[in-house]
């Protein structure tokens, strides 16, 4: 519960900053290739949960490989979590920037199942209903 009310602030304050600036769209891009670094190579999240590794040194690898290749808002945000020593939220701050930067384009995500039963197709539509009423009245005799 904590973690998921931590990746939230992150998240929320990540997509202030970058509606701020102006660059929603690259620091999203830039926030989930980073958390899948993370999420899909192991070494790298040893490396910085790794209490035997000073933080100087992590600094300056985050400055070496992201800084160059990242946009501002998502280096802070890394420089923030090490001193921190949160990186561990950094995957669930992605996932929870995703759905708050979705919810400020506007762009809703929806889940359709449809069943399948013996090849027949069952069309519960208000207008398939309105249709069907309209033949029922054709064809009931008076």
């Amino acid at each position: 519960m904590i973690s998921a009310v931590l990746a939230r602030r992150y998240a929320r304050a990540l997509l202030d900053l970058a509606q701020r600036r102006a660059d929603l769209k690259e620091t999203h891009q830039d926030l989930e290739s980073v958390a899948r670094v993370f999420e899909r190579d192991p070494r790298v999240r040893r490396f910085f949960e790794a209490p035997s590794i000073s933080r100087v040194e992590k600094e300056v690898f985050l400055e070496k490989r992201f800084k160059p290749k990242i946009n501002k808002s998502v280096y802070g945000l890394l420089v923030v979590l090490l001193r921190r020593r949160r990186y561990d939220h950094l995957v669930a701050i992605a996932a929870e920037f995703h759905k708050l930067a979705e919810e400020a384009q506007g762009i809703t995500r929806a889940v359709v199942r449809t069943a399948v039963l013996d090849h027949k197709v069952i069309d519960g539509t208000l207008a398939a209903q309105l249709w069907r009423l309209r033949r029922q009245l054709r064809e009931a005799r008076v």
